[in-house]
């Protein structure tokens, strides 16, 4: 029985990363697809500059998962903050990850047990700032339309792997906001057909957030489990 409540944790803290990994890695491939290739180098180098300028990133969050053989849809919301590019805090109604960049805590609220361990780079699960450098630039990009939001211009980039699959990913779809360049929406599809989509909202670069809030601590009757 425990080792199925760990595996279900790690489930769910692997998809909160790969949805911070999608956030975060896309902007490296928000490249105009007649630009040659020394203005795309200088446009990434100009991205990777503002996103590790950028000390404080919040933003809620709202993913539809559509699984393709069983046609079922599952929808979760939340917020997100991300500090320094190192320290990141998900919430939803019923999980938590949160690391301050050394230690990492994956509380389910169903179990009401939080599971403690470092953060291993080994793990393939990395962190923000490594996800914007460390990335390898594997996909093409095409630009397939503009769409409307609010008033604002979104560009509606395709990115599809340059060769083989590796992944799991088969495609990717980011909505980004013109002139700010910020993403709105993620959409991607795996191997399999079933398709994630990531909406984006109340972006907040602005506001200071405290070390504190990338800092777990288990209330009463909560159950601990180290790995450290």
């Amino acid at each position: 029985m425990n080792n199925l409540i760990y595996q279900t944790l790690y489930t769910l803290k692997n998809k909160m990363e790969y949805v911070m990994k999608c956030l975060l890695v896309s902007v490296l491939f928000l490249l105009p697809v007649l630009l040659s290739a020394q203005d795309v180098e200088d446009i990434i180098e100009d991205v990777q500059e503002r996103y590790e300028d950028m000390e404080n990133f919040s933003a809620l969050f709202k993913r539809v998962e559509t699984f393709q053989l069983t046609g079922t849809v599952s929808e979760t919301v939340g917020k997100v903050w991300v500090k320094d590019g190192t320290k990141y805090r998900f919430e939803s109604d019923d999980q938590q990850i949160v690391t301050d960049g050394k230690t990492v805590w994956s509380y389910n609220a169903l179990n009401k047990q939080v599971i403690v361990d470092r953060v291993r780079t080994e793990s393939g699960a990395l962190l923000p700032r490594d996800m914007l450098f460390k990335y390898p630039r594997e996909y093409l990009s095409t630009l397939l339309r503009t769409e409307k939001q609010n008033g604002n211009d979104l560009f509606v980039i395709k990115l599809t792997p340059r060769g083989k699959v590796t992944g799991v990913i088969k495609s990717m779809k980011i909505w980004v906001e013109d002139d700010r360049w910020l993403i709105k929406k993620i959409e991607t599809t795996d191997l399999n057909g079933n398709r994630t989509a990531f909406e984006i909202s109340h972006i907040d670069t602005e506001h200071p957030i405290p070390d504190k809030k990338f800092v777990f601590e288990a209330k009463p009757g909560v159950r601990v489990v180290d790995l450290r």
